[in-house]
């Protein structure tokens, strides 16, 4: 049995890695799991209650940071970790240092992101992206956009690549009853408006301020009430709700923070939006689909191997306030256009996007280079046997 520690920043509002602890093949390999900051105590009771071991690196600031490789090192030598997987940005760079200063055999990252440190020109971050490739041996790109980007842009091998779409566990998507649409619709006295949803974290990448800046205009084009639902967290939080004020939108806009429940809200909503200017690969598209709402979202990133223009959702131009207006508009004022979206991508996702299969993926990338390992090792025994004669 192999064992794999998986190393991330602190917490998981998408409940991403209890999934992993969910679908990992217990019988081929042990998970444990570590971040690099204090960990999030539901996390933490979430992973343990399913047999995960869980450590905490316990860094609050980046001055910390070279201790956190020390202690992760230190981590992954005693419980003999054979596999170590480091998801986001600075877990990885941290991470993978750790992993070559304990000889941990096998190191794989993924890219959670894909093209965000390059549009920005932070030129330091993509040196450091560089060296998180260099000293894997393997990397996962949760998109093809993102692969590519990694190929034609920051110079990776291509022998080290891998394309794994991300999944979702349909369960954990199921909604609360047959009532949920109704209830979400009573909650926010919804029930004659045209309703949207954004579920994201509050952050400029998830292109908000092009969707706050198209209310005013989309409600002068529709018949009925408009009313936007933003459920997420983040640092932007209030200069978002300082922008809607300015714009005079702040009655169509209610910020609902983080919500367990957004499966109940996306199932109201007539349209899901997502604005993003930089998209790695989309998730809560995959859902939405899922559960049967069309969807308005731009052609950032790895959201075009999600949503297929025209017959699921409609795709715009990223940054362009203009555009959002015009397909939104254009799916409000047009019910039986909506009706024939609705539902259309679902068998998709089924087949495409099952957590299980993403699962296995990784478990078969785990698998290819513990092979290789020890194929080197045999190899080199040999050449060390017959020298020896």
């Amino acid at each position: 049995m192999q064992t794999i520690l998986h190393f991330a920043q602190d917490s998981d509002t998408s409940g991403f890695f209890p999934q992993l602890a969910r679908w990992h093949d217990r019988s081929r390999f042990k998970m444990y799991f570590a971040t690099l900051n204090p960990i999030d105590g539901l996390l933490r009771e979430n992973l343990e209650s399913q047999g995960v071991e869980c450590f905490s690196c316990g860094c609050r600031r980046r001055a910390e940071y070279p201790l956190g490789v020390m202690r992760l090192a230190k981590i992954l030598r005693r419980n003999q970790i054979d596999i170590l997987h480091t998801h986001l940005f600075e877990p990885s760079v941290i991470g993978l240092q750790a992993g070559v200063l304990a000889r941990t055999p096998v190191r794989v990252m993924t890219r959670h992101y894909s093209d965000y440190h390059t549009r920005i020109n932070k030129r330091w971050h993509v040196g450091l992206d560089r060296l998180c490739t260099r000293v894997s041996h393997s990397v996962i790109a949760v998109s093809e956009h993102t692969a590519e980007h990694m190929l034609a842009k920051e110079g990776a091998p291509p022998e080290k690549l891998h394309t794994v779409l991300n999944g979702i566990d349909f369960d954990r998507v199921a909604l609360s009853g047959a009532d949920a649409s109704e209830r979400i619709r009573r909650e926010f006295n919804a029930e004659d408006t045209h309703l949207l949803v954004q579920v994201a974290r509050l952050h400029p990448e998830k292109g908000h301020h092009y969707l706050f800046q198209a209310l005013n205009e989309i409600q002068r084009q529709v018949s009925k009430p408009v009313l936007l639902l933003v459920a997420g967290a983040g640092p932007f939080e209030a200069a978002y709700r300082d922008e809607v004020r300015r714009l005079g939108c702040d009655k169509m806009v209610r910020f609902l923070g983080f919500r367990k429940d957004s499966a109940d809200l996306m199932s109201a909503a007539d349209l899901v939006i997502l604005p993003s200017v930089a998209e790695a690969f989309g998730l809560v598209l995959t859902e939405a689909l899922y559960l049967g709402v069309p969807v308005v979202a731009t052609r950032a990133g790895g959201i075009p191997e999600i949503v297929d223009d025209g017959v699921d959702g409609t795709l715009v131009p990223p940054a362009s306030t203009s555009a959002l207006v015009s397909a939104i508009v254009d799916l409000l004022n047009d019910e039986d256009r909506r009706k024939k979206m609705a539902g259309a991508g679902r068998a998709k996702v089924l087949e495409r996007f099952r957590f299980e299969d993403m699962v296995r993926s990784y478990e078969t990338i785990y698998e290819g280079l513990v092979d290789n390992r020890q194929r080197a090792i045999s190899s080199q025994r040999s050449a060390e046997t017959f020298a020896e004669r």
